[in-house]
């Protein structure tokens, strides 16, 4: 790291593979700020640790000096550091190291997702913070009991489910509405509309074609740190076809009353994993609310775009209550490799838990569509 003449810093690095004498130059405005920012921090913190072993302090080293207007303050900084000063870098080794704890992060979320899950930050040093249980099937709160199933009603395809499709005798047919996937288990119908699949009281097993969101996520993701301030993120590893089922929005099952509470609470944070169960139309201190922030899965990092590549379906399998529908994150169009996935918070975040319609018109968007109108 070096001030050149015009008061500018340049960072002199060894990038990796490259032979030891081999060392290239860049202005530190050409790197990405939070690059800069933790090299910045690594340096001061290696010099105050020099300074206070040499047994002085900092107002001694800068007494009866002057700094010039046009100076700025890290060059300050650098011109009253001690000659004997020498800074070792140390971001390859705590690179290192959170690679490592992002690995046990990943053993644990692939472990709740029964799927690939890879964890990456190239941004910089932040962990992902796993302050909540990894489920794959949502949970009950203590202000919630889920019926017994002994009282389900299965379909009665005694040929098959896929003859009793064809003939309107399935599961979809029983409650009124039409069958959603195709021969290749895709959705057929690019509409938020209900999906019953088959249940525990039918007599087909996990290959009926009627069964795809209680099957789980089946294709490889990737929770990655975003470089434009948008915190974490997550992206497919593979090419997924539209109408594909990706994720289950899980997590604790809440009533209208606790969901009121938390999100009161939340708002102070300005974060809410709070996603309505709203498809049904229905008393609104009986409706339920799902809240991820205690329980999930890394559907909670998925960000929000006002022209998203997955909608949201209601599901419902084992449940007959009309309020227990489950959440699931369907492709709307083709989606590509290394592509992000996001969906539309205002379709489906809970809003009525906010303080007051200011406070959440002031929320910020950062998803850079061409439709977006700033703020959510």
């Amino acid at each position: 790291m070096e001030i050149t003449k015009s008061h500018n810093i340049v960072f002199h690095a060894k990038l990796s593979g490259k032979p030891a004498n081999e060392v290239s130059t860049y202005p530190g405005t050409a790197l990405d700020p939070k690059v800069v920012n933790t090299f910045m921090q690594d340096y001061t913190t290696q010099l105050d640790k020099h300074v206070l072993s040499k047994g002085t302090t900092w107002d001694e080293l800068l007494k009866g000096k002057k700094r010039q207007s046009k100076v700025g303050p890290f060059e300050w900084l650098w011109q009253c550091t001690p000659s004997d000063f020498v800074y070792k870098c140390t971001y390859n080794e705590k690179k290192y190291e959170q690679r490592l704890k992002l690995r046990k992060i990943e053993d644990k979320l692939s472990q709740a997702h029964k799927s690939v899950i890879a964890i990456v930050n190239e941004v910089d040093l932040e962990l992902l913070l796993i302050d909540f249980k990894p489920i794959n099937v949502s949970v009950a709160s203590d202000e919630i009991i889920f019926p017994d199933n002994s009282f389900q009603i299965g379909c009665e395809c005694t040929t098959g489910c896929k003859a009793g499709l064809a003939r309107e005798v399935c599961c979809p047919t029983l409650h009124g509405v039409k069958h959603m996937y195709d021969d290749n288990e895709l959705a057929k119908y690019m509409v938020n509309t209900a999906i019953y699949e088959c249940n525990s009281a039918c007599p087909c097993g996990m290959d009926c074609p009627n069964r795809v969101v209680q099957k789980g996520t089946v294709f490889a993701l990737e929770v990655f740190r975003t470089t434009d301030g948008r915190g974490w993120g997550v992206k497919t590893m593979e090419d997924i076809p539209k109408g594909s089922f990706v994720i289950e929005y899980v997590g604790e099952v809440i009533t209208d009353t606790q969901a009121e509470a938390r999100g009161l609470e939340y708002d102070g944070h300005r974060l809410t994993y709070l996603f309505d169960m709203d498809f049904v139309e229905t008393d609104s201190k009986m409706a339920l609310s799902i809240d991820a922030t205690k329980f999930g899965n890394i559907s909670r990092f998925v960000n929000h775009s006002c022209s998203p590549n997955m909608i949201n379906y209601k599901v419902w399998i084992e449940y007959r209550d009309p309020r227990l529908q489950r959440i699931a994150f369907f492709t709307s169009r083709d989606i590509s490799a290394q592509e992000e996935l996001t969906f539309d918070y205002r379709m489906s975040i809970t809003t009525k838990n906010s303080a007051t319609p200011a406070a959440r018109n002031s929320i910020p968007c950062l998803c850079g569509a061409m439709n977006c109108p700033g703020f959510l």
